[in-house]
């Protein structure tokens, strides 16, 4: 509990963003050669440029998801403290 009301330095947003990128382009790479695998032997008789064009498809995707993210000023990943009407705060 007391993690959560910690203050995220700029490293620590940079670091979680870098984190989301790796994620996010190996899920997609790894996604893209599959699906050029399954491609190729099923529709394309073996040919290997169905897997080149899911991979380039994939590293595109997470390379443009990656900017978008590291562009954004906002923190994404921080969640907005909830008050509850029925508790009284002293003032």
């Amino acid at each position: 509990m007391a993690s959560s009301n910690r203050i995220l330095t700029s490293a620590d947003v940079n670091g979680q963003k870098w984190d989301r990128c790796l994620t996010d382009a190996v899920f997609k790479t790894v996604s893209g050669v599959a699906l050029g695998f399954v491609f190729s032997a099923l529709l394309f008789k073996r040919r290997p440029w169905p897997v080149f064009l899911g991979t380039g498809m994939g590293i595109g995707m997470a390379y443009s998801n990656c900017q978008n993210d590291l562009r954004s000023p906002y923190v994404q990943s921080q969640s907005i403290p909830i008050t509850r009407p029925d508790r009284h705060v002293p003032t």
